[in-house]
């Protein structure tokens, strides 16, 4: 257990996940009491396998930091200097801004809060997801850029009851990514998404019954009365479907307004941004960028996005 007043056997995240032991063959719980911890850059290594972090309380449980990237090359381009001082020398760890770095495999972290803290400046992760087979429940995950990152091509992450919070580009990389039942929050002026799914990759991001919300009240005040776009393809063949999931009225009517530098992202039938059943203003498809690989899907079509085709894998997993 860890706790800050030292009521549990460490007053510290990082120590905890330091003590369990490497390469487990079955589930090792570390329980998180309620707190702020705000301290730490953690890291979750490789060998760390089948480690869960199961907090107190999903409000009152939290972990953050405040890193973020920067025009910096004496300090990796990471800020403030003095975090990155902190860390330096772990270079897995230093890789991204992100507050959690998940390395392992078989990870689970339930009931807490996950949050990067810097606000506007530009890239400042919450999450960088590197192992197979992540889930995330009942968890709150913010930021502004680039909230989660879902790093790694063809590594499955599951994320089921969690609220994500983000403004530009916050669910992106070209892991895959299925989101049921979350709720998937926005500042206006921004991108949800920015996937770059490899081609021979059949899915990146897949939401199923979510809700997308508009949040007011961001560190940019002109985000509060700009829209929201589903996203904008980053690198390979994006794939992003959404299905059976309410729209907010603040999503952009094209979905997809811009190609950011990806001259055949409107053109190439490989891109895949499908929609199926969704509800609310923002689901309205008739003004959808005209792209070949924006589409709604049939029922049998939609049918090929289930939990277990998406996440399923040769090994048949079951989060």
């Amino acid at each position: 257990m860890v706790a800050q007043d030292g009521s549990g056997q460490y007053t510290t995240i990082q120590q905890a996940i330091n003590a369990a032991p490497s390469n487990s063959v079955e589930p090792v719980v570390i329980f998180i009491k309620k707190g702020n911890y705000s301290t730490e850059k953690l890291i979750i290594p490789a060998d760390k396998k089948q480690l869960k972090l199961l907090g107190e309380s999903r409000e009152q449980t939290i972990i953050s930091y405040a890193i973020y990237d920067c025009n910096s090359p004496a300090s990796q381009n990471k800020c403030p200097d003095t975090l990155w001082q902190k860390w330096k020398d772990n270079k897995e760890l230093i890789r991204t801004s992100a507050t959690l770095t998940i390395v392992a495999d078989e990870v689970v972290v339930e009931n807490l809060t996950v949050k990067n803290t810097a606000g506007n400046v530009g890239q400042a992760l919450a999450l960088t997801l590197r192992g197979d087979k992540i889930i995330f429940r009942n968890c709150i995950i913010t930021g502004y850029q680039d909230t989660v990152l879902l790093a790694e091509d063809g590594k499955r992450n599951y994320f089921e009851n969690c609220y994500i919070l983000g403004r530009t580009d916050y669910i992106y990389g070209g892991g895959i990514g299925f989101f049921e039942q979350c709720e998937i929050a926005s500042f206006g002026g921004g991108w949800i998404t920015a996937p770059s799914t490899k081609a021979s990759q059949p899915y990146g991001f897949v939401f199923n019954n979510c809700r997308f919300t508009f949040v007011k009240g961001s560190p940019n005040i002109k985000d509060d009365s700009r829209p929201v776009a589903l996203g904008r393809p980053w690198h390979n063949y994006p794939k992003v479907a959404i299905l059976n999931s309410d729209l907010c009225s603040q999503i952009d009517p094209k979905g997809w307004p811009t190609t950011w530098h990806m001259d055949y992202a409107a053109t190439s039938d490989s891109l895949q941004l499908v929609e199926y059943a969704n509800s609310g203003a923002g689901a309205d498809f008739s003004q959808r960028a005209s792209w070949a690989g924006i589409k709604q899907l049939t029922k049998a079509q939609a049918e090929n996005y289930t939990l277990q085709k998406v996440l399923g894998g040769k090994d048949g997993w079951k989060p």
